[in-house]
C-alpha cells in the first residue's frame, strides 16, 4: 500500500505544478495506480448461479476510509459488510463511500489477464441508485503492466446521466491523454440495465461494449491504437462502484452476472 500511495502523491503534486498548463479534473479522475491484490477472506459468501463471482477478486477502499489505500479480497467469500451484501434473493449489493476516486470493484484476478484476441465475456444485470454530482464508473477494460495510470476503456454513467465509453487513445503511462468518448441513452436510478462487454470476438483485437436500457440499446465496437501495443497481454475486465462525485455513496444491485472465458 505504501508504494501504491506514494505514486499517487506523486502523480498529484505534479499535476499541481502544471496546474497552468493542462492537468484536468477529468484527467486526475482517471489516474490509476498499480493495483496490490493481496487478498484478503471473510465470512460467507457472495456466490451463486445466477451472480457468479467465481475468480474475482473484489478491491475496496471502505475498510481504510482511504481511496489510495484499498483493501482486496476473494470475492465468493464477501457477505454482510456494509459494502458488498448478499440478499435473501441472492441480489448482490456493492457501495463505495463518498468521495472522487472511492471504489468497490470486482476484477479478474491475476493470471487471467490476455491480449484483447481472446475471447471474453462479461455480462450482468444491474441498478445504480445514488448517483454521484459527477457520474460513476460501472465498468472497465484496464492493463495490468507496470505504470499504466488508466483504464484502456471506462463504461460510466456520467454527470448528465447518460451512459458513456470514454477510451485511452495516447500516453497510458503518463499523467494526461487525449480520449475518445462515445456517448449513450440517459439513465434513471435503480432503472434495470444489462451491460455486456466483450474481447477478442473472431480472434480480433477488439472490444464490444453492449448496454441495454428501457428497450433501447447502445453498442460500440473499439480497436486499441498503437498506444497499447507494448501492453497486449495484461488487459483484464472490472466492474463495480467507482465514483467521482464527493457527495453521495454509489451503489449497485446485481441481480445476474458473470464472465466467461
Amino acid at each position: 500500500m505504501k508504494t501504491t500511495t506514494t505514486i499517487l502523491k506523486s502523480l498529484f503534486f505534479s499535476c499541481i505544478i502544471v496546474a497552468f498548463v493542462g492537468c484536468s479534473k477529468d484527467e486526475i479522475s482517471d489516474i490509476d495506480s498499480t493495483e496490490d491484490l493481496t487478498s484478503k477472506t471473510t465470512s460467507g459468501g457472495s456466490c451463486s448461479s445466477a451472480v457468479n463471482f467465481s475468480d474475482l477478486v473484489v478491491e475496496t477502499s471502505w475498510d481504510s476510509g482511504d481511496k489510495d489505500d484499498r483493501d482486496t479480497y476473494g470475492a465468493c467469500g464477501v457477505d454482510g459488510e456494509p459494502w458488498m451484501d448478499r440478499y435473501s434473493d441472492n441480489r448482490v449489493m456493492m457501495k463505495c463511500l463518498v468521495g472522487d476516486g472511492h471504489r468497490t470493484e470486482l476484477k479478474e484476478e491475476t493470471g487471467d489477464e490476455a491480449n484483447l484476441t481472446k475471447y471474453k465475456k462479461m455480462v450482468f444485470t444491474a441498478k445504480y441508485t445514488s448517483l454521484p454530482s459527477h457520474g460513476v464508473t460501472i465498468a472497465q477494460i484496464h492493463n495490468r503492466a507496470n505504470n499504466i495510470k488508466r483504464p484502456w476503456l471506462r463504461l460510466y454513467i456520467d454527470s448528465d446521466r447518460k451512459f458513456k465509453i470514454k477510451e485511452t487513445e495516447t500516453n497510458p503511462t503518463g499523467s494526461s491523454s487525449d480520449y475518445e468518448t462515445y456517448t449513450g441513452m440517459k439513465y434513471a436510478s435503480n432503472g434495470e440495465v444489462t451491460i455486456t462487454i466483450w474481447t477478442g470476438l473472431s480472434g480480433q483485437e477488439k472490444a464490444k461494449i453492449r448496454v441495454d436500457y428501457d428497450g433501447d440499446r447502445f453498442e460500440e465496437t473499439i480497436y486499441p491504437t498503437s498506444a497499447w501495443n507494448n501492453y497486449d497481454d495484461d488487459f483484464y475486465l472490472k466492474a463495480g462502484v467507482y465514483t467521482e462525485g464527493d457527495d453521495k455513496t454509489a451503489t449497485v444491485k446485481y441481480s445476474a452476472f458473470s464472465i466467461k472465458h
